[in-house]
């Protein structure tokens, strides 16, 4: 593997196959909050998240090591690619315990402050007219949510406001476990950009 793709790696937290999650990557946390801003003429309005991350072993019987954590909140308050304002929730899959500590193993902060994680998101909004219908509103023992990807970058290294951090979404109608979207057209929202207001911190 050559270099750029092991720093990649290194750098992504991919909930997917037994295989890749026992590879037990670099372990770390992260959190904030902010606002994009409009990027006219496909995205009218800001869009406004937050989110926490942790995927880390701290060691000792309690808390149990190797737990993964993420909540995510993110409102588009404008007209964009599938329609009108909306606003999703993220959460974290279920995994097997054991798995799961293997997973997370570890206590390095991600390199180069940037995290990349993966997901389920379910509306908490009404749908705008072009959200996948294959996507359910909420899940059911038969029906799997929807999976997500963010990517966030901590330009600054540091807690105070700082408009030049980085967040990219996307929200895919794919419902099955997976690293990656590879088809454009299972990925009908996207959005990235540097923060107008906020921070992110990664470490």
């Amino acid at each position: 593997m050559n270099t750029r793709a092991t720093k990649f790696f290194r750098r992504s937290i991919f909930l997917a196959a037994a295989g890749v999650l026992a590879m037990a990557l670099t372990a770390c946390t992260g959190r904030g909050g902010g606002q994009l801003p409009p990027q006219s003429p496909v995205f009218n309005s800001p869009a406004s998240f937050g989110f926490s991350f942790s995927c880390e072993d701290k060691g000792g019987l309690n808390p149990v090591v190797g737990q993964l954590r993420i909540e995510l909140s993110y409102t588009d308050h404008g007209s964009n690619p599938i329609g009108s304002s909306f606003s999703i929730h993220g959460i974290v899959d279920t995994l097997d315990p054991v798995l799961e500590s293997e997973f997370c193993a570890g206590q390095e902060p991600a390199p180069g402050g940037q995290l990349i994680f993966l997901g389920r998101y379910y509306l908490t909004s009404s749908a705008p007219a072009g959200f996948p219908s294959e996507c359910p509103t909420r899940e059911t023992t038969t029906t799997p949510l929807c999976r997500f990807e963010v990517i966030v970058q901590d330009n600054d290294g540091n807690v105070a406001p700082s408009p030049g951090d980085f967040f990219s979404i996307k929200l895919s109608s794919v419902t099955f476990l997976t690293t990656q979207f590879t088809d454009p057209a299972s990925v009908p929202y996207a959005r990235a950009g540097v923060l107008s207001q906020g921070n992110l911190t990664v470490d």
